[in-house]
């Protein structure tokens, strides 16, 4: 057996390798599906941008389905905790944004705000 048979037999994801290989010359529909490009549009929406910046799909908003489980007659006795800094404010209103688009707006939970320091007046308002 030569040096490349043994690689080949000591290997299984050679063999993977080697069969997407010839799947993706071979059968048009299959290349199109593993392609790179496919793979990268799947996860990106919006080139250059974090996923979570390309904003709410329509289905997070208040649109009752017959499959989605309608929210609860009582809720529970809790509040969103927040632990932030001062300087931390934009990323703050912008998981507040996120928070009520996808569950608060719902639920109306109110949210309490920790910081090992005094708030400025820039953050309270």
């Amino acid at each position: 057996m030569s040096n490349t048979q043994q690689l080949a037999a000591d290997d299984p994801k050679l063999e993977q390798i080697s069969l997407h290989y010839i799947l993706s010359f071979s059968h048009e529909e299959y290349g199109r599906a593993t392609s790179i490009k496919n793979i990268k549009d799947k996860f990106t929406s919006t080139p250059g941008k974090p996923p979570y910046q390309n904003g709410i799909p329509a289905e997070y908003y208040d649109t009752v389905k017959e499959d989605k489980v309608a929210p609860p007659e009582r809720k529970a006795n809790a509040s969103i905790v927040s632990l932030a800094r001062n300087g931390d404010i934009d990323g703050v209103v912008f998981s507040m944004k996120q928070m009520e688009d996808r569950f608060n707006k719902r639920y109306g939970y109110p949210y309490v705000f920790l910081n090992e320091e005094e708030f400025t007046e820039e953050f309270k308002s």
